[in-house]
């Protein structure tokens, strides 16, 4: 996945995150969980390919 790419993705979902929040209200909605889980995966997923770089 392309660098700009995958930061516009954890971005779009980082506003996703908030708009779901404030909707419905609580960090414990199933809902709000798993979009805070999706977007912690994309946020490693950057973590991974920012470390590989700097090893090559």
């Amino acid at each position: 996945m392309e660098k700009d790419t995958l930061l516009n993705q954890i971005d779009q979902m980082r506003l996703e995150l908030h708009r779901l929040l404030r909707q419905k209200g609580s960090l414990l909605d199933p809902r709000v969980i798993e979009k805070s889980q999706q977007l912690d995966r994309l946020i490693l997923l950057s973590y991974k390919q920012k470390r590989q770089a700097v090893k090559t």
